[in-house]
């Protein structure tokens, strides 16, 4: 059987944020699935920046894996790291999904780059995993990522949007795909019967305002009367249920600024007839839980696919253009954007898309046989990357 090393960055398997954890288990369960398919084996290095090694608590066939810590300040840190890339038969960075760009802050993108310029030191492969480019608001961040795209064996886009602009930026054709977290594995939760549930994803991040706290991602929906006005119209309803579901959670961080466990124990006090889930575990927990509910609105987006992909009528609430790009290359329009609309407008269209849920359902289940046909187009993308064929 042959044996080939594959290097995985800017994943995060333990990370308090499971969206970012759900890019992480879906790839590790495709590429157990290519090597089974194709009679190999997986070495998988997970490098990564934290210091939390605790295993995967997950089995496979066909890879064996070690963590490797990613560092650059500190000499044993570098030197293992490089080492490790080195070993690299090709190496796949998918940056959180989302943080190759400069929307969360410069400092954020010039770190992330600074990992993926290792790997092309060593020239090794890399491979730039289905994930979301641009917008690059920073002349500086713009150019870093021309280059890099320029000199990276493939790169899969997640949406039409930033395909056309990797292409632009790297002159080169890149792949389009869609985010990996569509095929994460769960098993389907039932809620009781005789009540429409309604999951509720508050996230942190906008209640606070950003990590700045003051408007970051310059919403002009007033975030808090948002959830606010969602909570007054149906948690007093008794023909509805309304869970509260966050998807980055820190339980002992309630100052942390994009903490959505501290803000819905918040809102649970608060509102008597509502539901807290229980604190997830894992990304599959939180997605078994979310598969449950009739309709799911949410400002995390991985939360979102995790309700579009049980087939969950999902509201998105859009704070960055990755969610109508994702969303559009599914021909699916019930987006709420929260840079465009007053929050009066986006109100009146959530409670409308919620007394329509089973429209929105009928949209998810007519496009199904494409998502399906568009996992098979990403897994022989990446197979053909993996053989080098």
């Amino acid at each position: 059987m042959k044996n080939i090393t594959i290097g995985l960055m800017g994943l995060a398997f333990h990370s308090g944020n499971l969206g970012c954890s759900a890019l992480s288990y879906s790839f590790m369960y495709m590429l157990e699935e290519i090597a089974a398919e194709n009679g190999l084996h997986f070495d998988v290095k997970i490098i990564f920046q934290s210091d939390d090694k605790t295993p995967l608590k997950l089995e496979y066939k066909h890879i064996d894996y070690s963590f490797v810590r990613l560092g650059f300040k500190n000499k044993e840190h570098k030197k293992q790291t490089n080492d490790a890339i080195k070993q690299c038969d090709v190496v796949f960075d998918f940056t959180m999904g989302d943080s190759f760009t400069d929307i969360y802050g410069k400092e954020r993108f010039i770190k992330r780059t600074m990992f993926k310029q290792m790997v092309l030191r060593q020239k090794t492969p890399l491979v730039l995993g289905s994930q979301t480019y641009g917008p690059y608001n920073s002349g500086l961040c713009r150019i870093w990522a021309s280059s890099v795209i320029k000199r990276s064996r493939e790169v899969f886009a997640r949406d039409e949007q930033s395909r056309e602009l990797a292409a632009r930026l790297g002159k080169r054709n890149p792949v389009l795909t869609t985010d990996v977290a569509f095929f994460l594995p769960y098993e389907k939760i039932q809620q009781d019967s005789g009540r429409i549930h309604i999951g509720l994803n508050v996230s942190g991040l906008l209640w606070n305002g950003g990590y700045t706290r003051d408007n970051q991602f310059g919403l002009t929906v007033d975030y808090r009367e948002y959830i606010t006005s969602i909570m007054e119209k149906y948690a007093q309803d008794n023909s509805y249920a309304v869970h509260l579901i966050p998807h980055v959670i820190y339980k002992n961080q309630d100052d942390a600024p994009d903490n959505d466990w501290a803000v819905s124990c918040e809102l649970a006090e608060k509102y008597e007839n509502v539901r807290l889930s229980p604190f997830f575990e894992s990304p599959m927990q939180a997605k078994s839980y979310i598969s449950g509910m009739d309709v799911f609105i949410g400002a995390r987006m991985h939360a979102t696919i995790a309700a579009y992909s049980s087939g969950v009528a999902v509201i998105p609430f859009s704070y960055s253009r990755k969610f109508e790009g994702l969303f559009g290359s599914l021909s699916y329009p019930y987006v709420i954007s929260g840079k465009k609309e007053s929050t009066e407008d986006a109100v009146r269209k959530t409670i409308a898309y919620i007394s329509e849920k089973e429209r929105l359902k009928n949209a998810i289940t007519e496009f199904g046989s494409e998502l399906e046909n568009k996992k098979k187009k990403m897994m022989e993308n990446y197979s053909s990357v993996i053989l080098n064929k």
